[in-house]
């Protein structure tokens, strides 16, 4: 095989993979705006068929955010509109959710100037660092929020704590504001992982991790069942061991068998984000294999289910497309026609040279 041919097939196959994956977020994207209620917001999981209700407060920052990673990719307009929107919404909280903070950073870096960090830092992390955030007529400090993060889930939830303060500090930690009492809170729920008594396992190791990562915290567990590790990438380690053959991680543990539906797309979601923060290199065939499964079973309508046959969820499919644009993003449109273009032209020179 001479080496123009052999080069014009890399590039072929280039261009068809650079085209399926701006399919996913533009079909993804458009998903999420069907599903966008008149308030800016989403419902919960899915749908309730009447876009005037209110939406699910505690969502807005994950499912924007997956919007927002569909929109670097497409550019659409109408995905731009459908975040102005969200933006909206978040300027309208004034009950605050433990990830606000990074959706805000990640508005204003799309819709220019601060006003959503200016908005969430005013009225939750600067109230926050005062003890002055009233959360249903209790005020809070930092310290004492972070306690209540860690304390509401209990029983088989438990675990789903280490999620919450872990996505809290990437959320902190991306506005700028004190991290110490969400690293604190981090670094004691990774302790207080058990597999053994509760679900939500390999969800909340992700978001710790993921959060430690993005504070440029290590992390040393001295007791707990990852006290063996020495290290956040010992962590990480174990985190990988939880991918079902490179494809999906699995919903807990404890079930990292192949063949047996036990993939999570949310679990999957926060591995590959946690991964690629703490050491993309070291982890890049977990990624891309994570990646690659996470693209296949995107369903008809855009969107994921977490699950086979969970149904459609909003969360789902934005936390799909958020680990998707993280870890694989794709060239712009206009870089694709290029390609193209120089496929084609390639193809031609060929069939000339013959």
């Amino acid at each position: 095989m001479s080496k123009k041919i052999f080069g014009v097939g890399i590039l072929f196959l280039f261009v068809l993979a650079t085209a399926a994956n701006a399919t996913v977020f533009q079909t993804g994207g458009n998903r999420l705006v069907s599903t966008q209620n008149n308030d800016g917001g989403w419902d919960w999981p899915l749908d309730n068929g009447d876009s005037t209700t209110g939406s699910a407060s505690n969502t807005i920052a994950p499912i924007a955010m997956g919007l927002s990673q569909a929109y670097q990719q497409t550019g659409d307009a109408n995905q731009l509109v459908s975040l102005q929107k969200a933006a909206a919404f978040l300027q309208s909280k004034t009950v605050f959710s433990t990830q606000d903070g990074y959706l805000a950073v990640q508005l204003d870096a799309i819709l220019g100037g601060s006003a959503n960090t200016d908005y969430v830092t005013t009225n939750f992390y600067d109230k926050l660092a005062t003890g002055t955030y009233n959360r249903n007529g209790t005020l809070y400090n930092t310290s004492e929020y972070v306690t209540l993060a860690r304390n509401y889930r209990t029983g088989t939830q438990a675990n789903l704590a280490a999620w919450d303060v872990g996505m809290g500090l990437v959320a902190a930690s991306a506005i700028g504001a004190d991290t110490t009492a969400w690293v604190a809170g981090t670094k004691a729920e990774i302790d207080e992982i058990d597999s053994n008594s509760s679900y939500y396992d390999v969800i909340g190791l992700a978001g710790s991790i993921y959060g430690l990562a993005s504070a440029g915290e290590d992390y040393d567990p001295l007791v707990g069942q990852f006290s063996a590790a020495n290290s956040l990438i010992d962590l990480g380690q174990i985190l990988a061991g939880f991918q079902i053959d490179m494809g999906g991680f699995a919903w807990h543990a404890n079930y990292v068998i192949a063949n047996d539906g036990n993939e999570e797309i949310q679990e999957t979601a926060y591995a590959v984000l946690a991964l690629n923060q703490l050491d993309a290199a070291m982890f890049s065939a977990n990624i891309q294999g994570a990646s690659s499964y996470l693209t296949s079973v995107q369903l008809a309508s855009g969107g994921w289910e977490n699950y086979s046959f969970s149904g459609e969820n909003n969360e789902v499919t934005a936390e799909a497309l958020w680990a998707l644009n993280e870890t694989a993003p794709v060239p712009e449109p206009s870089t694709i026609l290029l390609l193209g273009g120089g496929l084609a032209g390639l193809a031609f020179y060929r069939r000339k040279k013959k």
